[in-house]
């Protein structure tokens, strides 16, 4: 009898098994550690299991885009917002927006609403169209004034990857939680450990009536010079976008 035959068996010791890790309990598909992860993330639960197991935590709410909180939702709203005040819908798909959010019945003579249901303005209920928070999140940035404003960070989570800054165009005992890639990046040359106690520029909707409805763009750090050339010699000096725009951009 010989080892190659497989008829010998040495042993190595105890075979040691993984834990079983605990269920999350907001959700019935996923782990306490898998949940914490995607919400941290914006790809989500799905985006941290195997190719086998991600149908099964694809549509999991505790990282879900529509769940406030969660990293994916930041992403959206700040996507929504830039749309708004950089490239906005041209006039025909603003305007069926706007329409959409009157929740009366409408037509779409055009075929604009997949084009909004893509950008996740508006979602079908019953084959009927109703606005989103995003699309309400669009349309608020289009009409609402936006200031610059000093932005001061509280702290920040590493883990969730989270921070809490303060306003200076709000009042200094309310706090907006901000993805921290937004304030560290090549373009603030800040790190992550660095950010606590510093103080960078940005526009945001400083009126909005709820802390968590503010959003931030255009993160400066006024520490470092804005670079005024791109390889080429193309001058690069960003417009603010602070107030709002004529309907009419981008298709």
């Amino acid at each position: 009898m010989t080892y190659e035959e497989g008829t010998f068996h040495e042993p190595f010791g105890p075979e040691y098994v993984r834990p079983k890790q605990a269920d999350c309990p907001n959700c019935p598909c996923c782990s306490a550690a898998l949940c914490e992860r995607g919400r941290a993330d914006v790809s989500r639960c799905e985006g941290h299991t195997s190719d086998e197991t991600r149908p099964t935590v694809a549509d999991c709410p505790c990282s879900a885009e529509t769940t406030p909180g969660t990293m994916a939702w930041h992403m959206a709203r700040i996507r929504a917002v830039t749309a708004a005040k950089m490239k906005p819908l041209d006039a025909a798909a603003e305007n069926l927006l706007r329409t959409v959010a009157t929740d009366q019945p409408v037509t779409d003579e055009a075929e604009l609403l997949p084009q909004l249901t893509l950008r996740r303005y508006v979602e079908l209920i019953g084959g009927q169209p109703r606005l989103t928070q995003f699309g309400r999140l669009y349309l608020d940035a289009r009409v609402q004034q936006w200031a610059a404003t000093a932005v001061t960070v509280v702290d920040v989570d590493k883990k969730t990857r989270m921070a809490r800054v303060v306003l200076g165009r709000r009042s200094g005992e309310s706090t907006v939680d901000v993805p921290m890639y937004q304030l560290a990046n090549s373009s603030t040359g800040l790190g992550a450990d660095e950010l606590p106690g510093v103080t960078l520029h940005a526009y945001a909707n400083t009126a909005a009536v709820h802390d968590a409805d503010v959003v931030l763009l255009g993160v400066s750090n006024p520490r470092v010079p804005a670079p005024l050339y791109k390889p080429g010699g193309i001058v690069t000096v960003p417009a603010a976008p602070v107030g709002p725009e004529p309907a009419g951009g981008e298709g």
